[in-house]
């Protein structure tokens, strides 16, 4: 494996692989712990919509771009990070980097499909809150982390959702996705010096040399019990955590 920063900010990680098939990922550095500043939910809600339009594609031509090769685009948002990974055949790699870093940087927001996605991410808030099994895990971190953005939940409330604007979206955007927040990894049946040359070229070409960065918050280490809301559950389920005494910087 190689690993490096690239001189605009980006890191990277290329491994070799026996297989075929490759896979990309690009990781930005700003999850729900990151919204302060910004109504919350804003951070899952920006991995939906990111999909819905760039300077030079539609969603539709988005939602194809990588089906038509064989391959597939996805997201998802913790916490911590929002990824966006594509897997291809190893020949199509360098298509789902591009896209990748297009969709990272030129999102467009546009008001039509950030509604249709609106009715998506509400959608699943709802379901989410059916689920006693996910919705105790969120009430549970809620109060492990009582009064530290990881406490706050991934989805948030419909009511934080429905008040997000498209500028919103773009000033998320405009904060966080930038170079140094980002890592980049490939792992591929390409050789591993090949792979680091296009990943920092790639770079180059999407940010220049230019890059700044921005500081993480640090963790209260609370500890709570939780009560459940509904004890007539037809079960039990229990969520457990300790304390450590290597529980620093987050």
């Amino acid at each position: 494996m190689r690993s490096g920063t690239a001189p605009s900010g980006l890191r990277y990680a290329v491994r070799r692989s026996a297989s075929s098939v490759g896979w990309c990922a690009l990781s930005i550095r700003c999850g729900t712990r990151d919204e302060a500043g910004f109504r919350g939910g804003i951070a899952h809600f920006t991995e939906h919509t990111i999909f819905r339009g760039t300077k030079r594609k539609s969603a539709s031509v988005i939602g194809s771009y990588l089906d038509r090769l064989g391959g597939e685009l996805n997201a998802y948002t913790t916490k911590e990070e929002i990824v966006l990974h594509a897997t291809v055949l190893k020949e199509d790699l360098g298509k789902a980097a591009r896209l990748l870093f297009e969709l990272a940087t030129e999102p467009t927001f546009p008001d039509d499909e950030i509604e249709t996605e609106r009715g998506v991410v509400l959608d699943e808030i709802i379901s989410y809150k059916d689920n006693p099994v996910e919705d105790v895990y969120d009430k549970f971190e809620g109060m492990l982390f009582e009064g530290h953005p990881l406490g706050n939940p991934i989805l948030c409330t419909t009511a934080s959702v429905r008040r997000i604007t498209p500028e919103d979206l773009r000033r998320f955007v405009r904060t966080f996705f930038t170079p140094d927040r980002m890592a980049f990894t490939v792992v591929a049946d390409i050789d591993e010096k090949v792979l680091e040359k296009r990943v920092i070229h790639l770079s180059e070409r999407v940010f220049g040399a230019a890059g700044h960065t921005l500081s993480s918050a640090s963790l209260r280490d609370p500890i709570r019990a939780y009560a459940p809301e509904s004890p007539s559950l037809p079960e039990t389920i229990l969520a457990l955590s300790r304390k450590s005494n290597r529980c620093g910087e987050v």
